[in-house]
């Protein structure tokens, strides 16, 4: 039984989900389940068990959605340190989060959809989840907006074809910057709140980043030459807080906390220039 009646995450709670979500994944990955699924015909008992993983899986994750992304980015983070292991790789690619892939994405979306304002206080996290499950050279090939436009939603999310980088605003004030090409993670720390935008320039040379918490914005100079497209990604990129500007704080227009999530966005003009636009429309204009 899942206990979900407490006001906050125990360690026996997370334990308890973790243990069950595991037992649906494997449930649900059975590769017999899904092609003996007829239409029409009474379900065997492996396709049966698998609908029902589908469905407590969703519900897993409705019912306390932050240890459900908790738990799914524990077990990427474990699955991606065994990938480094060459011994481990056949382990790996046939695990039952390795074949619930699709599975995973589906729930996600409906947490975005649903719970935006939970997503979003584990935003790395969840962008943790879904760079292990998308392939990433269909992320280059299509871009971000097109493998999952969900994500695509927050105005802490910004993607930069050119480049295949990924910045993602975090609630405690680090922004994430994906290397899609390389599979690695760098943090940045320049705020002291929540960031509430993030936006690459046009030509990538800048990211823009903003707090309502702190009132502040900044730029960041990024590395050009790895930002390019000869695609000599070896390394992570330097970054370095070039400028920062105190912007006056903008108040939801109404109280809730999905307004919260919109705020303000960050939209470039061109190469050097940013509005930050506020939900209300008014502009506050800057040039890096």
């Amino acid at each position: 039984m899942i206990p979900i009646g407490y006001s906050k995450d125990t360690p026996r709670i997370l334990i308890c989900y973790s243990k069950v979500t595991h037992r649906i994944l494997i449930g649900y990955s059975n590769p017999l389940s899904h092609s003996s699924i007829v239409p029409g015909l009474p379900l065997s008992p492996a396709a049966d068990s698998a609908r029902s993983a589908r469905h407590a899986l969703a519900l897993i994750a409705t019912a306390r959605p932050p240890a459900f992304i908790t738990t799914i980015a524990k077990e990427v983070h474990r699955h991606t340190a065994l990938a480094a292991n060459a011994q481990s790789q056949q382990s790996i690619h046939t695990s039952s989060l390795a074949r619930a892939k699709g599975e995973i994405l589906r729930v996600l979306e409906i947490l975005i959809e649903k719970m935006p304002t939970d997503v979003v206080e584990l935003l790395v996290e969840v962008m943790d989840i879904i760079m292990y499950c998308l392939e990433g050279s269909l992320v280059k090939k299509k871009g971000l907006q097109e493998c999952f436009p969900a994500i695509c939603r927050f105005y802490m999310v910004s993607y930069y074809e050119r480049s295949h980088r990924i910045a993602v605003g975090a609630r405690h004030g680090s922004v994430a910057l994906y290397d899609i090409r390389t599979g690695k993670c760098q943090t940045i720390h320049g705020h002291k709140g929540p960031i509430t935008a993030v936006a690459f320039a046009p030509d990538g040379r800048y990211l823009a980043t903003y707090s309502n918490t702190d009132s502040h914005l900044c730029f960041w100079q990024m590395n050009t030459s790895l930002l390019g497209s000869i695609g000599m990604l070896n390394s992570a990129p330097q970054l370095r807080c070039v400028k920062t500007f105190q912007v006056p704080p903008v108040h939801p227009g109404s109280p809730g906390s999905q307004n919260s999530l919109r705020l303000a966005r960050l939209i470039w003009t061109s190469n050097r220039n940013v509005i930050l636009m506020a939900h209300d429309g008014k502009e506050h204009r800057f040039m890096v």
